[in-house]
């Protein structure tokens, strides 16, 4: 079948021509006025996609180092309290024991100065049992010659003096 070009050109349809020639400029349309901005736009969003991208994953090494460092400072007043726990206890033990020789000095203080007393007052009671001892002679004394004495007699006085010689005031108490 051999076909000629004259043929052809009667025989095609010049509807579908014109279709098709409005079909190009619609393309070219479309390209020039849609296709251009809906790319340039899906570029700039793209774009601004990547930065906001960039700039979380800056933000999550920024937030990971501002944790490693609040994690330092951390360990660090731990440390801190620490030492301060340890200065205080030492502190306080060493309170504790100034404490404890300061009341032993005091009550060492306390016992020789009781001591003291009960050494001056067992001098004093000594004194006036001396004292009571000698009043005590001297009466016996004063009975005896005062008349005659007879061996009875001197005893029974002696007795009477045993007597009236109150006990508890010759005990000699430490």
């Amino acid at each position: 079948m051999s076909f000629e070009w004259g043929t052809i050109v009667k025989s095609i349809n010049w509807t579908l021509v014109f279709n098709l020639i409005n079909f190009v400029i619609l393309l070219y349309v479309l390209k020039r006025l849609l296709f251009k901005p809906a790319i340039a736009y899906l570029d700039k969003r793209r774009e601004m996609i990547a930065g906001r991208m960039a700039s979380a994953e800056a933000s999550e090494k920024e937030a990971a180092s501002l944790v490693e460092e609040r994690a330092r400072e951390l360990a660090s007043a731990r440390e801190r309290a620490q030492e301060i726990v340890e200065s205080a206890r030492a502190r306080s033990a060493e309170t504790i024991e100034e404490a404890k020789r300061g009341a032993r000095t005091e009550a060492e203080r306390i016992v020789a100065g009781a001591r003291a007393q009960m050494t001056q007052e067992r001098d004093e009671m000594i004194r006036d049992l001396r004292a009571a001892y000698a009043e005590i002679a001297v009466l016996g004394a004063e009975r005896v010659l005062s008349r005659e004495v007879k061996i009875d007699d001197h005893r029974r006085l002696l007795d009477q003096l045993v007597a009236e010689i109150d006990d508890d005031a010759l005990k000699v108490r430490p």
